[in-house]
């Protein structure tokens, strides 16, 4: 099964990064924990035989997937596949768990795995991104370290302590699943994740301070402006034409509109980075209550009617976690710019 987990993934700086890390940084973190339960719940579901995807769906979720990874051709699709030795019945079968673990159907409670789990978990891992995602925490764990200057070296692999060959041994069965990890390997890199992880919270404290945070939501005060505004989508554009004529020219009510029209009024709050561009651009200007469009997207075509525009606020909890979220990435992405590199698929 792929990947060979001694083979290097990435090299960062001098320091080459094998999938056995990854393995042990996602079990370490819960990132293995969230990706076998998906791929228990999307098997559950199949072997249960109360529901599983319809063939247009799968087509559907086929087409995004490649849009996702950028496979424009089939021959980007198997030149992918081949990389992880993998191939098309392997990925279409990963679509197929996707898309039963997203199915809200109750299953069985069942005593035992459900049967070819192990493959399953490792293709589904390598359709995924699993690997990129374990190595993108690794990364941010070695930028952190770089940045403080934190000790890198790994601890003897004698004398640890109960909870420490307790953990360790915790993070073996996990990740079995997957690949062998040696118990005393185990206790000395978990022993240097800790060390990383505190320099990790060492850097979001010295850079994430309320001065900086609260003067990088100002920066933002344009486009994580939240604007709550009513949505009217219409399946043609003379019908939504005419709903804007209604709304101007007669002062008819959004709400009796849509009734009229047949349609469904959806009330929006959003971030105006959140919104389709055109969206954006109008009710960014728009005159709260005029009638707005129609804009044409994929659904049809929207008529708006803006209520309000807020600047974000300094003591809004979420555009806080977003600013402090924005000035991590810039000093962890300038410690590591141009030290990474990947060198096997993720």
């Amino acid at each position: 099964m792929w990947p060979e987990i001694d083979d290097v993934a990435l090299r960062v700086g001098e320091e080459a990064v094998t999938y056995r890390e990854l393995l042990l940084v996602g079990a370490a973190t819960g990132l293995l924990d969230t990706a076998i339960a998906a791929t228990t719940r999307g098997l559950q579901v199949l072997e249960s035989g109360i529901s599983s995807p319809t063939r247009e769906e799968l087509r559907v979720e086929a087409v995004e997937y490649r849009q996702r990874k950028k496979l424009q051709s089939g021959e980007d699709l198997r030149s992918f596949l081949a990389q992880r030795h993998l191939e098309t019945p392997d990925w279409e079968a990963h679509l197929r768990r996707v898309l039963a673990a997203r199915l809200p159907v109750d299953v069985p409670e069942q005593a035992s795995s459900p049967d070819g789990l192990a493959e399953a978990v490792g293709v589904d891992l390598a359709c995924n991104g699993w690997w990129g995602k374990a190595a993108h925490v690794l990364e941010r764990y070695l930028a952190a370290v770089a940045v403080t200057g934190a000790e890198r070296t790994v601890v003897s692999s004698h004398g640890h302590s109960p909870d420490e060959l307790a953990r360790a041994t915790e993070i073996v069965e996990r990740a079995r699943v997957v690949g062998e990890l040696e118990l005393q390997w185990c206790v000395s890199q978990l022993q240097l994740l800790k060390v990383r992880e505190r320099a990790l919270e060492d850097v979001e404290q010295r850079f994430g301070s309320e001065a900086a945070v609260t003067a990088r939501v100002a920066e933002h005060a344009v486009d994580w402006m939240r604007v709550r505004f009513d949505d009217l989508c219409l399946a043609s554009r003379s019908a939504a034409n005419e709903a804007v004529m209604c709304s101007r020219d007669e002062g008819v009510e959004p709400s009796e509109i849509a009734t009229r029209a047949g349609g469904e009024l959806l009330r929006m709050d959003l971030r105006r980075d959140q919104l389709a561009p055109k969206m954006a651009a109008l009710l960014g200007g728009a005159i709260v209550g005029e009638a707005l469009g129609p804009i044409e997207s994929a659904d049809g075509f929207h008529v708006l009617w803006l209520e309000s525009r807020r600047p974000p606020s300094p003591d809004d909890p979420e555009s806080r976690a977003q600013a402090r979220s924005e000035l991590l990435g810039e000093v962890l992405d300038r410690a590591l710019a141009g030290r990474v590199i990947r060198v096997g698929p993720l």
